[in-house]
């Protein structure tokens, strides 16, 4: 019986992360006896919306910039998955309002369990030679926020989306593909790759059935660490011919241009493919941690 279920509100329902999550805990045999979900929407006409309320889902709208619309989104709530999207608006001091506004308003009605999707403070991790990685260090500001809160939580930090790989590929005069990576990356360079609308709500499930093991701690998810070698490979098999080229920074920035981003958005991404080319953002330890959630 649904009055008997326990309610899983999920924020960025219609998006990847979200609905991933959404439609898991909706389809599976265990979840969906468990857990109804409460897909929070702004505009619950739109088809991915429409789309969830088919499969079961409640929709609510709601507006993380407003506290009184998060009350009625969350009101007798066991759970919350929260993701914030920082293209929405471009604006990092936004999508911190929006993180902590959902976690004040889990304090004040003691949500049960806050799963928050963060990502490492830059700043921090690099001892302040890449500062301007503000859409990262954003979402850890709200880790930090919903830690000084005591309520209980679980962080989860996702991968590199395997279809953004597809955005590096570019077609060469001989007819095959390059793979190409901004420096100072190098074919030894490693990413931790994951299909985001495939598995993260397999993550998230695990999480939401074990709370005993899963609240107070970080997870990174990944279904593989694959060097960019590797994945040229991968894609050379899957019948891309494709090879691994380093690519300069004011190529990468042209590429940039081309696709529309802001020049305030340009250092930020070269900067976050140095972090991602000189330090560790996984290592198969942690992937495997991960996997204990599934």
């Amino acid at each position: 019986m649904a009055e008997n279920k326990k309610i899983l509100v999920v924020f960025g329902a219609t998006g990847i992360q979200g609905g991933s999550v959404a439609k898991t805990i909706l389809s599976d045999p265990i979840t969906s006896q468990q857990f109804c979900v409460r897909a929070v929407t702004r505009d619950p006409s739109k088809p991915a919306a429409v789309a969830l309320k088919s499969l079961g889902a409640d929709l609510v709208t709601a507006d993380m910039e407003d506290k009184g619309s998060l009350r009625l989104a969350l009101k007798d709530a066991y759970a919350v998955f929260a993701v914030t999207n920082f293209l929405e608006k471009m604006d990092t001091v936004a999508e911190t309002i929006q993180g902590k506004n959902v976690a004040d308003i889990a304090k004040e009605l003691n949500v049960g369990h806050l799963i928050w999707s963060t990502l490492p403070n830059v700043t921090q991790a690099t001892n302040n030679k890449l500062t301007g990685v503000l859409h990262f260090d954003s979402k850890a500001l709200v880790a930090d926020h919903i830690r000084s809160l005591s309520i209980p939580y679980t962080f989860v930090q996702v991968g590199t989306y395997s279809g953004l790989l597809l955005d590096f590929l570019t077609p060469l005069p001989t007819g095959s593909y390059g793979l190409l990576w901004p420096e100072p990356a190098s074919a030894k360079t490693y990413l931790p790759v994951i299909d985001p609308s495939a598995d993260l709500g397999k993550f998230i499930k695990g999480i939401l059935l074990n709370p005993a093991k899963s609240k107070g701690r970080l997870f990174k998810l990944a279904q593989k660490l694959y060097s960019l070698e590797e994945i040229a490979e991968t894609l050379s098999r899957l019948g891309l011919d494709t090879t691994f080229q380093p690519l300069d920074k004011n190529t990468f920035v042209s590429g940039l241009v081309s696709k529309g981003f802001p020049e305030s958005f340009h250092e930020s991404m070269m900067q976050v493919m140095e972090f991602i080319a000189e330090y560790d953002l996984f290592t198969h330890g942690d992937i495997e941690e991960g996997h204990q959630c599934t």
